[in-house]
């Protein structure tokens, strides 16, 4: 099997995400937006690894009232302390540096991203159970 590149692959992952998720896209540049794009680059990094390969989502797609709920629910702190623990790791391993504030912005979008797609999922889950 033919195996793009790491930056070609980043790219692809990227463009998915832009045509299948474009609330997402909309949701990191609303949120992180800075002058230096650090915290942007990480969210997609990460906002990538949720939803690219080899975990796509399918056909599922997040709108800005799923991911706006997601935020909410987020900074309400209903999100799972393990889950932000692992955001927090993965965004440390990231080649980028970003501050305490950009940090705490990216772990909360990305978070808040994971909680829509489980509640997303789990509303599709109940439509199939009743029907």
């Amino acid at each position: 099997m033919f195996a793009l590149p790491d930056q070609e692959l980043a790219e692809h992952e990227v463009s998915w995400l832009a045509i299948r998720q474009p609330a997402v896209i909309r949701l990191l540049e609303r949120e992180l937006a800075s002058p230096d794009g650090d915290a942007f680059a990480a969210g997609l990094e990460l906002a990538c690894r949720v939803l690219g390969a080899p975990t796509r989502v399918g056909d599922l797609r997040l709108d800005h009232n799923a991911l706006s709920s997601g935020l909410v629910a987020v900074r309400n702190g209903q999100s799972d302390r393990a889950m932000v623990r692992s955001i927090r790791d993965q965004i440390d391993e990231l080649p980028v540096v970003l501050t305490p504030g950009e940090q705490d912005a990216v772990a909360t979008v990305v978070a808040a991203l994971i909680w829509a797609v489980l509640d997303a999922s789990v509303r599709d889950l109940d439509d199939t159970l009743v029907a």
